[in-house]
């Protein structure tokens, strides 16, 4: 199993421990056996035979027999399995058991039991996602935060703290619905409803064509106003072991000044530790009530930037409290929502799988085992929200990768059941092992590829590409 993490860590240290190892343990378990339930019940539907049900490849650890099915936990839980009768050339399969026996059904039956393990991992992940959705997700308030200078928010007077109440007389509820009005503008001037410490006004104000990169480094012009939403300088998360942690920072203070500079907004306070790393910083924070000061070296730090350049930048180690609310919605809009973006994080999944090929995107960004481990603890720590949407993403990754024609893939299967639907005939059995054998060298090396990353992060320390 293996990832690309570019869409799914951004700039992420990772650690290991025993909530990881947990974490880690129900997430391949999970998404392992959802996969395997597809072929599972496809192959009851159409009426196979089956002699296992494992989770997990190599010895067997724990069994049980019900029926005619062996189900198994076994040691290596990096994957797992469902063995049919005549799946393989095992044996001689008795007379009246062929019509039970995988490899006499039709072309059409066996594509069905094979597709159905990728289909359930991308349906699993839609499920995931209606029930975040139904349970609620955190949206920023639409406050307006940093204001770049002239800008055209800073021209039309925009001010840090403005609540946007309405754009066009539509009523903005969060930042995402200010984000949407831009993308919809056309350019166009937009009139703005705000309230500003309880008076309310109204501003005319002027999107501008600006150019920015993608995930994929790549630019594309947006419809911007130069403003951010409002993040206070308010400490979030400490991260252990981090420069602010051994220093004394703590979730909940607030950051009042850095070298003297007053601060509004958490940027104000990155855009000061970003350009001074090695040199120690004095930050004067209010905690219950009093004022303190504390001094805090940045670390030094090399990030790589959307374009693909580094970029050498200080980090203290902390994350910003979120001014957000908790939206929920319907059960027909979690649904919509829930297979929306399903496929967006698909399409994402397979766009970029041509990066990569094209080499857009960077081999390390190519994640295995070891960094999926990581990550599960890291997501699991920041919460179920985030655990759950990392799992989703995971599934929608193993059931996307598992379409690629590649044999030993259920994608390179379907392909074998195309081409033998097309010839009336399935394919020579020397031509198949041909077959399967380069396709498991390819995931093989990639398998090898993607540990050689892992080992290195965790040789290393780096970041995440």
């Amino acid at each position: 199993m293996f990832i690309w993490t570019g869409h799914i860590a951004g700039q992420t240290r990772v650690s290991c421990d025993m909530v990881t190892f947990l974490s880690a343990l129900v997430l391949f378990g999970v998404l392992i056996f959802v996969h395997e339930l597809g072929h599972f019940l496809f192959a009851k539907l159409v009426g196979v035979k089956i002699l296992k049900f494992s989770l997990g490849f190599g010895p067997r650890l724990l069994g049980t027999k019900s029926g005619e099915t062996e189900y198994l936990i076994s040691a290596f839980p990096l994957g797992g399995y469902v063995k049919m009768l005549g799946e393989d050339s095992e044996g001689e399969i008795a007379e009246e058991e062929k019509a039970r026996a995988f490899n006499f059904q039709p072309a059409w039956k066996r594509a069905l039991i094979v597709l159905a393990g990728p289909v359930f991992n991308l349906f699993f992940a839609a499920l995931i996602f209606v029930v975040i959705f139904l349970s609620g997700i955190p949206l920023p308030y639409p406050d307006v935060g940093k204001i770049t200078e002239q800008s055209p928010a800073f021209k039309a007077g925009l001010m840090t703290g403005d609540r946007i109440l309405e754009i066009d007389g539509s009523a903005v509820k969060s930042w995402d619905d200010v984000d949407l009005a831009l993308d919809e503008s056309a350019g166009k001037t937009m009139l703005f409803k705000i309230d500003r410490g309880g008076k309310v006004l109204e501003v005319p104000v002027a999107p501008q064509k600006e150019s920015e990169d993608n995930i994929f480094g790549e630019k594309k012009k947006v419809w911007d106003i130069g403003a951010s939403p409002l993040l206070y300088p308010v400490v979030g998360e400490v991260i252990k072991g981090s420069r602010a942690d051994k220093a004394g920072l703590k979730k909940g203070d607030r950051i009042l000044e850095v070298e003297g500079k007053p601060l509004q907004t958490w940027q104000d306070m990155t855009s000061v530790i970003y350009g001074k790393s090695g040199k120690p910083l004095t930050f004067r924070i209010k905690r219950d009530g009093s004022t303190l000061d504390l001094t805090i070296t940045p670390e030094k730090s090399t990030v790589k930037m959307p374009g693909g350049e580094e970029k050498t930048i200080g980090l203290i180690g902390v994350r910003p409290e979120g001014n957000d609310f908790i939206r929920r919605y319907s059960l027909p809009s979690s649904l919509w929502l829930g297979v929306r973006k399903t496929w967006e994080v698909s399409v994402l999944t397979i766009v970029s799988i041509i990066k990569l090929i094209e080499r857009i995107i960077p081999a390390q960004t190519i994640g295995g085992p070891i960094l999926i481990v990581q990550m599960a603890g890291e997501q699991a720590s920041h919460g179920a929200l985030s655990f759950f949407t990392f799992m989703a993403v995971i599934s929608i990754n193993l059931g996307v990768l598992n379409f690629l024609p590649i044999p030993v893939l259920d994608g390179g299967h379907i392909l074998f059941l195309g081409i033998e639907a097309i010839r009336r005939k399935p394919l020579s059995e020397k031509v198949m092992m041909v077959a399967q054998r380069a396709g498991l060298t390819a995931i093989i090396t990639l398998m090898v590829f993607a540990f050689y990353n892992d080992i290195m992060r965790l040789i290393t320390g780096k970041m995440i590409p």
